[in-house]
């Protein structure tokens, strides 16, 4: 692997987004669904059938090129129903690609007929319809189908599959009776049941707060992503099922829920571009609260939601000085954005031309413009480079 010794030029900050695991858990989740429903389940243990089975013989996402989602996961522990988590998905079907921006909750945005406030609490007041209106508010876009998943859902699941394996990073214990939230962990690898799982994922008492606590619930999902393939769980699918309908609510076809999975599979899930709002922590009326700067949410919509242009970081892999800049250059006439330039820690004799994105097809584009290169796929959806060119001496009189 090519690593770059980095002189940049323009960076684009990198962001670390962790919850798009919850749409991969979720995509499981409904697949779990959907083999139930072929079993009775859907049907309460009759003949398959319905609108679910229906929607089998029409195109994924009613024929739609490009279709949005929104993942709410909600806490209801205090009783106000919070939106703990929101994502946002954008899938393109044809071209077998998808994104996501996740959105801090504690994010100060306006929700209609209520004012400026913490965008979780419009799920407290107006469930999902008003923090769907919020979301499009925000980010300029139709949200087009929702999937919400409720805390005391995936204690239920993680039962049901039997509890997950996870290793604890620190002694965790904290007590809060108004939350009816308990944890009493110690530090290893162990065998952890709903509840405890839920523990370890909500904890945040440490010096890193919420940082550490979306380290751990990246993990968490890698374990349930774990146990809902493992062998023992295919052979319970009616239990999954069952409990799979008293945890989401999505207005997903199985149609579609095949097309997502299909797609996660195909390009993998290190190839989702994923990335999180952008904002500053900031204390306004003696809340906590993230604000948002409009152009860099913007920004990001456009860059990592929709796809528009084309990313490239290009590395000199050469002893020709200002080869990668005179490349860049040339990238740029064709309306490229360069992410980065700077030089390559090997020498290279052939021209890498390397697609980030799980499809060759950006690479190829790139590989034609500059006129040579041997193209290869390393997913990496949270680098904010679409393509990485990692110039040989093959082209090291281009660009003159």
């Amino acid at each position: 692997m090519v690593s770059p010794s980095i002189a940049a030029r323009r960076p684009l900050s990198k962001k670390r987004a962790w919850e798009w695991w919850w749409l991969i858990w979720v995509a499981a989740g409904l697949c779990v669904f959907l083999c139930g429903a072929a079993l009775g389940v859907a049907s309460g243990g009759g003949t398959p059938g319905g609108p679910w089975f229906g929607d089998l013989f029409s195109p994924p996402f009613g024929g739609k090129e490009r279709v949005t989602i929104l993942l709410v996961g909600v806490d209801k522990s205090t009783g106000r129903g919070l939106a703990d988590t929101l994502i946002v998905g954008v899938i393109s079907p044809s071209l077998g690609e998808m994104t996501a921006v996740s959105i801090p909750r504690d994010s100060r945005v306006e929700v209609p007929g209520l004012g400026v406030r913490r965008i979780n609490a419009a799920h407290s007041y107006g469930g999902l319809p008003l923090t769907i209106q919020t979301v499009e508010l925000l980010l300029g876009l139709p949200i087009d189908y929702h999937v919400e998943v409720s805390v005391p859902g995936i204690v239920k699941l993680v039962d049901a599959i039997g509890g997950v394996d996870i290793d604890v990073d620190r002694r965790m214990l904290y007590h809060d009776r108004s939350q009816n939230l308990s944890i009493d962990l110690q530090p290893g690898r162990q065998h952890l049941n709903g509840e405890q799982a839920m523990g370890y994922v909500r904890f945040r008492h440490d010096k890193v707060g919420d940082i550490g606590r979306m380290e751990r619930q990246r993990n968490f999902l890698r374990a349930v992503a774990r146990e809902l393939l493992s062998p023992e769980n295919v052979g319970q699918l009616r239990k999954l099922a069952e409990v799979f309908l008293d945890t989401v609510n999505t207005d997903l076809t199985v149609k579609d829920i095949l097309a997502l999975k299909r797609i996660i599979e195909d390009s993998g899930p290190e190839a989702i571009r994923s990335a999180t709002l952008p904002g500053e922590p900031k204390t306004i009326h003696g809340q906590s609260m993230i604000e948002l700067d409009p152009v860099q949410v913007q920004e990001t919509v456009d860059r990592v939601l929709l796809g528009q242009g084309l990313y490239v970081t290009v590395l000199n892999g050469t002893d020709v000085p200002g080869l990668a800049e005179r490349l860049a250059s040339k990238l740029e006439e064709y309306g490229c954005d360069i992410v980065t330039i700077g030089n390559s820690s090997e020498r290279i004799n052939s021209t890498l031309v390397i697609d980030h994105r799980g499809q060759a097809r950006r690479a190829q584009r790139v590989a034609d413009w500059l006129g040579g290169g041997v193209i290869s796929v390393a997913p990496d959806g949270n680098n904010p480079a679409d393509v990485t060119v990692v110039v040989g001496r093959d082209l090291a009189g281009a660009g003159r």
